[in-house]
């Protein structure tokens, strides 16, 4: 992005081609699509690595063994370029495995942010309803976020 508005050709091409390489290779071997070839079909259902280490794939994380915490520590950080690595489908996937049908509705901790901010990038009006809601709690949000990014961040994805 520096590149762009700092008008540096070669600078904003270096930086979309980094972008490029860290969003193939996610999207290979840490972020599951239904339709990945690189990674053992068994594995692809949990839609993230988890722990990926020695040439072993965990899905769980060191600190806490709820879905949202495995899945969400793979969410994060929440930055523009968060659509372009965590594709529109990729997500749109990853709810309907996880948090579809009121299912994200049963957390109650910061990961419960995090998961709607990703969110986002497929349904921007439900994540904007979220996070400006009369209703919101503290308690949802992440604190290595903040509730004005994540509510302008999806309403720059939705054009609210």
């Amino acid at each position: 992005m520096w590149g762009k508005v700092s008008s540096n050709a070669d600078l904003e091409a270096r930086g979309n081609l980094q972008l490029a390489i860290i969003a193939r290779s996610l999207s290979h071997y840490y972020l599951y699509k239904k339709d990945n070839v690189v990674q053992p079909k068994q594995f692809i259902g949990n839609k993230v690595a988890g722990i990926l280490f020695e040439n072993k794939i965990d899905h769980t994380t060191y600190f806490d063994p709820n879905i949202e915490a495995i899945q969400g520590i793979h969410m994060i950080p929440i930055l523009p370029s968060t659509p372009y690595v965590r594709s529109r489908e990729f997500v749109k996937e990853e709810w309907e495995v996880y948090f579809s049908q009121g299912r994200i509705d049963d957390i109650g901790n910061a990961w419960k942010g995090i998961i709607y901010a990703s969110y986002a990038s497929v349904d921007p009006k439900k994540a904007w309803e979220f996070f400006s809601s009369r209703t919101f709690s503290p308690q949802w949000l992440d604190g290595g976020a903040s509730l004005t990014w994540f509510m302008a961040y999806a309403a720059a994805l939705g054009g609210i």
